[in-house]
């Protein structure tokens, strides 16, 4: 693992390693996963800039305040936010699939499988992450993205 910048950015490139090495029928699951980084972006060429990194997973923290427990104990909500996303030539492929093409709708269930209930393994003293909701980024026809939000907790005296 190449960032220790701080628990977030090591639990970021943590998720990033796992999905880079995500398999279905032997064959990666992804061209790009990366730790987001603004790849994507109006200055570089929008959303046809998905063409160069689909099928993608970029991986990004999501903060929001912690709290204290009764006990005083501090309470950290660790949210990743875990971008997926799909191109093809053919309207609605990108999003459900086909012979040739892994959708995203397929993605998503093969992103939950490989990170509901996993932890990062020695030195992270966090709960496991855990599935919480998503959101769509993208919905055209021939480009399809989500958004998937994993959490766990850091509880620290």
């Amino acid at each position: 693992m190449a960032n220790d910048g701080g628990m977030v950015a090591r639990m970021e490139q943590a998720i990033t390693d796992v999905l880079a090495a995500l398999q279905h029928d032997s064959k990666d699951v992804f061209k790009t996963a990366e730790v987001w980084k603004h790849q994507v972006s109006s200055d570089k060429g929008g959303l046809d800039a998905f063409q160069s990194y689909a099928p993608f997973a970029f991986i990004a923290y999501a903060p929001i305040s912690g709290y204290r427990e009764g006990d005083g104990d501090l309470r950290q909500e660790l949210n990743f936010e875990i971008a997926i996303g799909q191109t093809d030539k053919h309207a609605g492929v990108a999003r459900t699939g086909d012979e040739d093409t892994l959708g995203v709708s397929k993605i998503r269930d093969l992103v939950i499988t490989a990170m509901d209930g996993w932890h990062p393994g020695e030195g992270f003293d966090c709960d496991p992450l855990y599935y919480q909701d998503e959101i769509g980024l993208v919905n055209t026809p021939n480009i399809y993205a989500i958004q998937m939000r994993f959490k766990a907790n850091l509880i620290t005296n």
